[in-house]
């Protein structure tokens, strides 16, 4: 589609869409990580060098729960648009 070609506009008496039930398993990896994130600063707080050095470890889990999650989110959003 070209930018001078019009969208197909929405069917009437469509309104928002309700969201997939896999949508519940692309939030997973985000509540996951979040979850993480919060462990990881309260293992900072401490004074324990062992336990910093756990929190670090946590904080990289996070990233990598967050970026499955986009990974997720895009690929059901894509096959959504077929």
């Amino acid at each position: 589609m070209t930018s001078s070609e019009p969208a197909a506009p929405r069917p009437t008496g469509q309104g928002r869409r309700r969201p997939s039930p896999l949508m519940v398993w692309v939030l997973a990896p985000w509540l996951v990580a979040l979850l993480l994130v919060l462990l990881a600063l309260r293992l900072l707080a401490l004074e324990d060098f062992n336990l910093q050095a756990s929190g670090w470890g946590l904080l990289g889990s996070a990233a990598i729960c967050f970026s499955i999650g986009c990974v997720c989110r895009v690929s059901l959003l894509l096959a959504d648009r077929r």
